[in-house]
C-alpha cells in the first residue's frame, strides 16, 4: 500500500510539474470604450479562459509584480508584460485590445510566449453590446483551446492524442511550408492576425498567407488538417492554417493595396489616402472601422521615420516599406492637396469637450506633427487601415 502511495504521489508531482503557468493581462482600452468597461469584460473572460494543461497566475500576483517594478498599469507596453511574465515564470501571457466603433465591440487577443516573445496564437470577436457575454465566453473558450497541451488533433487524424504540435513548420514537397497548428475558426479573412504573425517571423518567416483550394487538398492528402471547413484564398469562411512558399526573411503583403511597415501592432496602412475631405461624422459613417484609432495614430507618429519632401510626408516604417501623406484637409483654409502646408488626418477616436463635440486627428507641417482633439466641424482627410 505503501508503494503504491508513493507511486500516486510520484504521479501527482510528475503532473504538476508538466503544467505550464500562464495569466491574463489587463486588457487594454482604445476607441470608444472607457477602461472600466474593458475590465468588465476581461473579467469574463478570465472566468473562462481555462486552458488545458495550464495553471492559471491570480491576478493579485500581477499586482505584486507591477508595484515591485514601479511599473504604471494604465500604460503597461508589451514588453513590461513579457518581463511580469518572466518574474513570474509564467509560460504564456494574454493580452487583449477593446475598440468601439459605430456600436460594434471589436476585441483582439493575442497569447505571447513569454521566453521568446512571440505570438502563440490570436483570436478576435466583433459583436452588439447586448451580446456581450457569450461573445467573450465563445472567444475565451476558442482562444483556451488554442494553446491546450496536447491540443494536436486537427494537425494530423493519425497522431496520438497526446502528441505535442512541431516546433517548426511542415514542408511538402520541397517547397510548401505549413504552419503547425490551426489558427481559429474566422468568418472572413483574418488580416490583422495574419500581419501580426508576419511581423514577429513566427518561424522565420514573413510571408504566411491563406492556401488555394490545391494547396488545401496537398495538406489534407498529407494528414496534416482535420477534415472541418477551412479557409482558402477562394473559400474566405472556416478554420485557418497558413502556408507560405517563400524564402525565410521574404516579406509579402497579405492584401493588395495594404502596406506592411513593421509596426508593433501589426497595422497595415493602404497605399495611398481616400480622395475628399469630410467632416468627422461623414468619416465615420463612410468608412467605419477601416478609420485608425487615436493609438494606432500615435503608433505611427513614434515608431516611423518622417520626412518633409514639401508637399507632405513620406513616412518609412521600421521595415524600411513606406507611405506618403499629403499636405491635405481643412482647418484653416488649407485645402490644396497638391500644394498644401498643412495635413489633417482623421481617427475613429471621439472625445466629449465641455460644451463641443471632438475627435481625435492627425495634424502636421513642415515643423511639428502632433495627434489631438478637433471640432466637429473640421474637414479632414482619410487614410485606411487594416
Amino acid at each position: 500500500m505503501k508503494k503504491l502511495f508513493s507511486l500516486c504521489l510520484i504521479c501527482l508531482l510528475a503532473v504538476s510539474a508538466m503544467a505550464q503557468r500562464a495569466a491574463v493581462m489587463e486588457f487594454k482600452a482604445g476607441a470608444g470604450i472607457s477602461q472600466a468597461d474593458v475590465d468588465g469584460l476581461s473579467g469574463i473572460f478570465i472566468t473562462y479562459f481555462r486552458p488545458a494543461g495550464y495553471t492559471m497566475i491570480e491576478r493579485t500576483q500581477i499586482d505584486r509584480i507591477i508595484d515591485e517594478q514601479q511599473f504604471q498599469r494604465s500604460s503597461l507596453t508589451e514588453s513590461q508584460m513579457v518581463r511580469i511574465g518572466q518574474l513570474l515564470n509564467l509560460s504564456k501571457i494574454v493580452i487583449g485590445d477593446v475598440n468601439v466603433v459605430m456600436g460594434q465591440y471589436n476585441v483582439d487577443v493575442r497569447v505571447v510566449n513569454v521566453e521568446s516573445g512571440t505570438i502563440a496564437a490570436t483570436e478576435g470577436s466583433t459583436f452588439a453590446g447586448s451580446s456581450y457575454r457569450e461573445a467573450m465566453k465563445s472567444l475565451a473558450q476558442k482562444l483556451a483551446g488554442q494553446i491546450a497541451v496536447n491540443a494536436g488533433s486537427t494537425v494530423s487524424t493519425q497522431q496520438s492524442s497526446a502528441a505535442q504540435l512541431p516546433v517548426d513548420p511542415y514542408v511538402l514537397y520541397g517547397y510548401l511550408k505549413v504552419f503547425p497548428n490551426d489558427l481559429g475558426i474566422f468568418d472572413a479573412e483574418p488580416f490583422r492576425v495574419i500581419s501580426r504573425i508576419n511581423n514577429s517571423q513566427q518561424f522565420g518567416y514573413r510571408s504566411w498567407r491563406l492556401p488555394t483550394n490545391e494547396e488545401l487538398a496537398l495538406m489534407r492528402a498529407n494528414n496534416l488538417i482535420g477534415s472541418g471547413e477551412y479557409m482558402t484564398t477562394e473559400n474566405k469562411k472556416g478554420i485557418v492554417r497558413l502556408v507560405t512558399d517563400k524564402e525565410k526573411g521574404v516579406v509579402v503583403s497579405v492584401r493588395p493595396g495594404y502596406v506592411d511597415l513593421g509596426l508593433t501592432s501589426g497595422t497595415f496602412w493602404k497605399e495611398t489616402s481616400e480622395d475628399g475631405y469630410y467632416e468627422y461624422d461623414e468619416a465615420v459613417s463612410r468608412f467605419g472601422k477601416q478609420l485608425p484609432t487615436k493609438k494606432q495614430l500615435e503608433e505611427l507618429k513614434e515608431e516611423c521615420e518622417w520626412t518633409w519632401t514639401g508637399y507632405g510626408y513620406k513616412v518609412v516604417g521600421p521595415n524600411g516599406n513606406s507611405i506618403y501623406f499629403f499636405a491635405a484637409g481643412e482647418m484653416y483654409g488649407y485645402t490644396n492637396r497638391s500644394r498644401g502646408t498643412r495635413g489633417y488626418y482623421w481617427s475613429c477616436t471621439y472625445d466629449v469637450g465641455n460644451s463641443s463635440y471632438y475627435a481625435y486627428l492627425l495634424s502636421f507641417d513642415s515643423d511639428d506633427i502632433s495627434v489631438y482633439k478637433a471640432a466637429q466641424d473640421t474637414r479632414g482627410s482619410v487614410y485606411l487601415i487594416l
